[in-house]
């Protein structure tokens, strides 16, 4: 690995006070540090500066950071990029990892969180670089397909229920509606059905609804004919033509704008399209639609912002997917062992263990990002690890969260008492400290109101910041 000298590290952050504090933090251990305000710059700075790390904000005017993700991954699709938000649990935190991300950090920054996730990060970048992954078409796909699970997993009761669903609906042609939070494998289980369905040996074509323009998915979804607007040069079919006898997937749908759910209701109504700018009719298609959707629609279709024939449409028949944390260590256990022996097999290196206190950490993480976090989790670890798996090969954010003790408490209601009260005295304070002691933003990511949050605080005597 080069010395830190050698590492360009590019901030991407529309509030020049971040870049500061990366040149101030990162300067002082050796890396060069260059910073830009929006996406835009970013796309130029790495064109012209080839950095090999670079944070970004979700948040930035302009081109977001998502949709600067998604362009960069195109061109450097291994280029480590690390998202920075200002609440762990943000939707698009979490679609930030589907697009390759290979963490996210919480804002305020921690000097040393931030050192460690730079340390680790161009570990990362360095292996993918030179491992040989084998029985896989390019090294790409190592960093950005993140659902490539060959089969599912299902110990728990909650997924047993699904697989039979999934097992019955599979054989029918019926419109099927997958929901579920990100990285619960909404992708996988569509392909799964399509897999068994008698459509099998014909096309199966996915469509990201969140990923294209509001300007280009009309044409995306039904074709063109040349002349049919500017830069319409020759005529394209669309993703139904092309699905044709086979399964169109719909991912993201609750991101489609208004007049296409219009059309796609149509659609399901009378399966014909008609190209836009086309003169010759409409065209009878032959597809099964799947549908999914991180969203919660009825309520989209409460707030006006979905159809609520459509909804209805798309919910012949419905499957939810629960999420990791609700599916007990078991069946975490058995996906880190399919991912791990996956992962060194792509990799060419021998298959390590896992060791009981990485294990700790695993089994009590929460997985905000679900399998796909457990994915990348498990795929960096596998990457840095020798022998054994240890707790400092898995990702920052997970060696930052406090496994529980295994010492046994007292089992009488006032040791249960003292110890929920420590518990809710140290999130407290660690919530001030990740707000740098700003209560009104504590109190919003606590979920209480301001009054409430004082009150606590004087209550175990934590009104104040600590002096250094």
């Amino acid at each position: 690995m080069k010395e830190s000298t050698e590492f360009r590290i590019l901030v991407v952050d529309d509030e020049p006070n971040v870049g500061m504090i990366f040149h101030r933090i990162l300067g002082d251990e050796g890396y060069e540090v260059v910073s830009a305000t929006t996406g835009e710059e970013c796309l130029r700075a790495i064109a012209s500066q080839t950095p090999d790390l670079v944070f970004m904000d979700i948040r930035m005017p302009g081109i977001t950071g998502l949709e600067t993700l998604r362009r960069l991954r195109q061109t450097h699709p291994l280029l480590p990029v690390i998202m920075m938000t200002a609440y762990q649990t943000i939707p698009s935190a979490l679609e930030s990892m589907k697009l390759g991300a290979y963490d996210y950090l919480v804002k305020p920054l921690e000097a040393d969180r931030l050192k460690a996730i730079v340390k680790q990060s161009l570990e990362i970048r360095n292996m993918f670089q030179t491992a040989k992954p084998t029985g896989i078409d390019r090294v790409e796909q190592t960093f950005v397909n993140v659902e490539t699970a060959s089969d599912i997993i299902a110990e728990s009761e909650e997924m047993k229920e699904v697989i039979q669903l999934v097992d019955k609906v599979s054989p029918t042609n019926l419109t099927v509606l997958i929901l579920g939070e990100s990285g619960t494998g909404k992708e996988v289980f569509a392909r799964h059905i399509h897999k068994n369905s008698p459509r099998c040996d014909k096309p199966f074509v996915v469509v990201d609804c969140a990923a294209l323009p509001e300007s280009l998915i009309e044409s995306e979804l039904f074709g063109y004919e040349k002349g049919a607007f500017t830069g319409a040069d020759s005529s394209k079919p669309g993703k139904f033509e092309s699905a044709n006898t086979g399964t169109l997937f719909l991912d993201e749908i609750g991101n489609l704008p208004a007049t296409t759910q219009a059309k796609l209701l149509r659609f399901l109504q009378e399966p014909v399209v008609e190209r836009l700018g086309g003169t010759k009719g409409p065209k009878a298609i032959d597809v099964r639609v799947l549908a999914a959707t991180n969203l919660d629609l009825e309520k989209a279709v409460s707030e006006g912002r979905f159809r609520e024939d459509l909804f209805h449409r798309l919910k012949v028949f419905q499957i939810i997917l629960p999420p990791l944390r609700k599916r007990g260590g078991i069946e975490i256990e058995r996906l880190v062992e399919h991912f791990t022996d996956s992962f060194s097999k792509q990799f060419n290196k021998p298959k390590p263990s896992l060791s009981p206190d990485a294990w700790n950490y695993l089994k009590n993480y929460r997985w905000p990002g679900n399998i796909r976090e457990l994915q990348n989790a498990v795929r960096s670890a596998v990457l840095l690890a020798n022998d054994t798996i240890l707790p400092e090969n898995l990702p920052v954010s997970i060696q930052s969260t406090k496994p529980p003790e295994t010492a046994p408490v007292e089992s009488n209601p006032a040791a249960l008492k003292d110890v929920l009260k420590r518990i809710e005295k140290d999130h407290i304070l660690t919530t001030l400290q990740r707000f740098d002691w700003n209560k009104k933003k504590a109190a919003e990511a606590l979920d209480v109101d301001y009054k409430t949050l004082y009150n606590k605080m004087k209550e175990y005597d934590i009104l104040s910041k600590p002096k250094k």
